[in-house]
């Protein structure tokens, strides 16, 4: 297991978990979800909000082209 405290945020990763590769991220107030870091994109229902952006990318969870994206 990893753990990752990045602005705010807590990066949790499994070395036995089930695919696709992910990390599990929560903060202060409790679980957020999931993030799936082979597509990209989030496996629960939550906001990518700018901050927790920024907190995937500093954690090595966001690769450049995807946090380049200004959806």
């Amino acid at each position: 297991m990893t753990r990752k405290r990045i602005g705010g945020f807590i990066f949790v990763t499994y070395t036995v978990d089930h695919p696709p590769l992910h990390v599990h991220i929560s903060n202060d107030r409790g679980r957020i979800g999931r993030w799936d870091i082979e597509n990209q994109v989030p496996l629960d229902n939550f906001q990518v909000t700018r901050r927790l952006k920024n907190a995937l990318a500093r954690g090595g969870y966001l690769r450049e082209e995807a946090n380049d994206d200004e959806s």
